[in-house]
């Protein structure tokens, strides 16, 4: 069986896509706005979809792909086709609770960039 990035690629946005290939996850503060982030790599994707029981909890629709250092997931909606990003509690853990954080990866992967000079 494929891992979840691999099984899910081709609904991830085209932006997150291109810095996974890239990058394969990155860790850092984004300053004021977007604050402090943690990207999963590909394998941290998947253990934590597994180990946190993912699957049980929010269904096929959530893609996991990170944390804000704190009590929430980062995740895309992949029902919704977009890349926008939500912001979901590890505990409890439901889509009901998801609030939108971001309206595109792509403003993420530009602070990046940013913090990298590229």
């Amino acid at each position: 069986m494929p891992d979840r990035y691999t099984e899910k690629k081709a609904l991830l946005p085209s932006s997150y896509v291109e810095f996974m290939e890239t990058f394969n996850g990155w860790e850092g503060d984004l300053g004021e706005v977007l604050g402090y982030i943690a990207l999963w790599d590909r394998e941290s994707i998947h253990e934590r979809w597994i180990d946190y029981e993912m699957a049980q909890n929010l269904n096929d629709r959530w893609f996991s792909f990170g944390s804000n250092g704190g009590g929430e997931m980062l995740c895309f909606d992949l029902a919704s086709g977009g890349d926008r990003i939500f912001w979901i509690p590890f505990v409890g853990m439901s889509g009901e609770e998801a609030i939108l954080r971001s309206h595109t990866f792509k403003t993420i992967a530009d602070r990046i960039g940013e913090i990298h000079g590229s």
